[in-house]
């Protein structure tokens, strides 16, 4: 790994958050860049490794000044620990947590009420086959597959059916600060668009703090300007194998994938974490879908709803993005630009 390869090791098979990732971002540089400001500090990369909303994380910013870079990760990474507070499944007292334990959360930050706005939007623009509330359907999978020798077909119709019923956006409920959940036993997952949030408000801080040249992946990527070089910034595009096959160029822009094949119950991989509101099934109409939009929380969101939705729906559901693009891989390994 080069030092501002931004690629990881997938724990698992490799996340749809793990499929996109920075290539080559330290590779050796034009004789003009590494003779810049001869006679000053001279700039380099500096980076931060960490996690974010349990995905591997990292941040990479080009700059002379290397305590002001160190101090501004450091900033950047109590910035995601109190993202993480808001928006984690895995902490008993996120907010998040708190508002599924309950069915209702006071004192909402701005950052889950702007999340939750996101949210309903991307629903009504892809007819609800982007829906936070598939929570109940996900702890009803895990549970079945968790048990000795699971039924391959996954959870009785009757327990599916009735985590199915609890499914439904149009129940959550935001009147100012105050979140509510309106139906027994609902909770939400904001992983299809969390990890995206959260990329964006580092990015918006970095590019406030007048960082130039800058790579963020907090689950998502995002970049800031190009390639100290004057390029775009490389990025690969992984198989479920973890392999990289072709690349794209950002510049300013964000990215994010969708796979089933990133969470998966057993061993087929037909029963996955992405679900189909619609069906209370794992969505298997394509199998990657990625998006390319200015902010990574509108890409994060997007793809989720392309790759439930199906490559029929997506250029309406892109219609609403007008700036967003999408590269869609179905079962039979078809590939379509949109």
């Amino acid at each position: 790994m080069t030092a501002l390869d931004l690629s990881h090791s997938p724990r698992r098979a490799p996340s749809r958050r793990q499929a996109l990732k920075i290539l080559g971002a330290s590779a050796a540089l034009p004789i003009g860049i590494v003779g810049w400001q001869l006679f000053g500090p001279q700039p380099t990369f500096h980076h931060w490794h960490g996690t974010a909303l349990g995905s591997e994380a990292s941040m990479s910013l080009w700059h002379a000044n290397p305590g002001h870079a160190r101090r501004t990760l450091a900033h950047m990474a109590s910035e995601v620990l109190r993202l993480e507070n808001i928006f984690s499944l895995f902490r008993p007292e996120s907010e998040l947590s708190r508002l599924n334990r309950a069915g209702v959360l006071k004192a909402a930050s701005q950052d889950l009420v702007r999340v939750l706005e996101t949210t309903r939007a991307v629903a009504q623009a892809s007819s609800g086959a982007f829906d936070p509330t598939v929570q109940p359907l996900w702890s009803i999978y895990q549970s079945h597959f968790a048990l000795p020798q699971a039924l391959p077909d996954g959870p009785a119709e009757g327990a599916l059916e009735a985590a199915h019923r609890r499914v439904d956006y149009r129940e959550i409920d935001v009147s100012g600060s105050t979140v509510s959940l309106g139906l027994s036993n609902m909770a939400l997952t904001l992983n299809g668009i969390a990890q995206g949030y959260i990329t964006d408000v580092v990015a918006d801080l970095l590019r406030n703090e007048g960082f130039d040249h800058v790579v963020v992946e907090l689950g998502e990527s995002r970049v800031l300007g190009t390639h100290p070089d004057g390029r775009p910034w490389r990025v690969g595009l992984k198989d479920a194998q973890g392999q990289t096959g072709r690349t794209i160029g950002l510049v300013n822009q964000a990215s994010a994938t969708s796979g089933g094949y990133g969470t998966v119950f057993e061993p087929t991989g037909l029963h996955h974490h992405i679900f189909d509101p619609l069906t209370g099934k794992s969505a298997n109409r394509l199998t990657e879908v990625v998006v390319i939009a200015p902010r990574a929380t509108e890409a994060d969101a997007l793809a989720t709803a392309i790759f439930v939705a199906g490559a029929e729906r997506a250029p309406d559901i892109l219609a609403t993005a007008p700036e967003a693009s999408a590269i869609i891989t179905n079962s039979e390994g078809l590939v379509t630009q949109l």
